[in-house]
């Protein structure tokens, strides 16, 4: 089963730790871009959270957005130096006394003091900060896959039609190549009947019709354009959990490649018409293609 590049996943987790919203998109790359924006007091967290996004994804690019909200989140705490504040107490106290100064020692004026209130930023356990975490980082990544291949559906769904009608287009050829040789034979022994003035040796005939044949028949082309589109059935029909986007994109080439054979081989105006029609669905194969992981 194929799936696509694009979608979105989110998780939520409540904990003691604090509240976190885990948001994941995804959209088309060529290989596995992982991009984290996270708060800053689980920066240290980072290389865990890329290890289980990689795990989950091999190709895409993969935004990943986490949010912490909780009254405990604060990556600070404020401190008391009470000593420090006792020795400012002392001191204006004594100053008071001694100059019979007026007013009164105070909150505001100890807040005004410098080092008694101070800032440190707030150790917390990486564990469990992570015990807190990981299971949102699955849930978001579990709900990424699962659009992923939802998508992945519509787009087998859409190839497979567009599959059946290069199919419908490809026995059309098949049948008009026998018919092409036939009208090659005569053209060809009309030619040499003109140029010799005489009807020519069946052996000649026989030659030359077969030289003629080797260049405009396709059924070879056809018989490996069938296979590709067997394999490429396969491919996406396939239960295996491996990525294919790539095999696809290859089998997509090499089906252009025998189309194009075909058209240089059969100079023929309504095989030609069905090339273009051939050419225009493998096109819009290969756009939904760039979008399977």
């Amino acid at each position: 089963m194929i799936r696509s590049m694009t979608g979105y996943g989110r998780g939520d987790v409540r904990s003691a730790a604090g509240n976190f919203a885990i948001e994941m998109r995804s959209v088309n790359n060529r290989y596995l871009d992982v991009q984290i924006k996270l708060p800053r007091s689980i920066n240290a967290l980072e290389p865990r959270i890329r290890k289980d996004v990689q795990e989950g994804f091999s190709r895409g690019r993969v935004e990943v957005f986490i949010t912490r909200s909780s009254a405990d989140a604060s990556p600070f705490k404020f401190t008391v130096d009470h000593e420090r504040a006792g020795q400012y107490i002392g001191v204006l106290k004594e100053l008071k006394a001694r100059f019979s100064l007026p007013g009164e020692v105070d909150l505001a004026l100890l807040n005004a003091l410098p080092d008694i209130i101070g800032k440190e930023e707030v150790t917390e356990d990486l564990e469990e900060l992570w015990t807190s975490l990981a299971g949102g980082i699955r849930q978001a990544v579990g709900a990424l896959r699962a659009m992923r291949q939802q998508e992945g559906a519509s787009l087998a769904s859409d190839i497979t039609g567009r599959l059946d009608a290069i199919a419908a287009l490809i026995e059309m050829v098949r049948v008009r190549t026998p018919v092409i040789v036939e009208q090659a034979r005569k053209r060809m022994t009309e030619a040499l009947e003109k140029i010799l003035k005489e009807p020519p040796e069946p052996a000649r005939i026989a030659q030359e019709i077969a030289i003629l044949a080797e260049r405009t028949d396709v059924t070879e082309e056809i018989t490996r354009l069938g296979s590709h589109m067997g394999q490429f059935r396969a491919m996406m029909s396939g239960a295996g959990a491996e990525p294919v986007g790539r095999k696809l994109d290859f089998l997509i080439q090499e089906m252009g490649r025998e189309v194009n054979t075909i058209a240089s081989k059969a100079l023929d105006a309504d095989i030609s018409l069905q090339v273009v029609n051939i050419k225009a669905e493998l096109e819009k194969i290969r756009e939904q293609v760039q979008n399977i992981e």
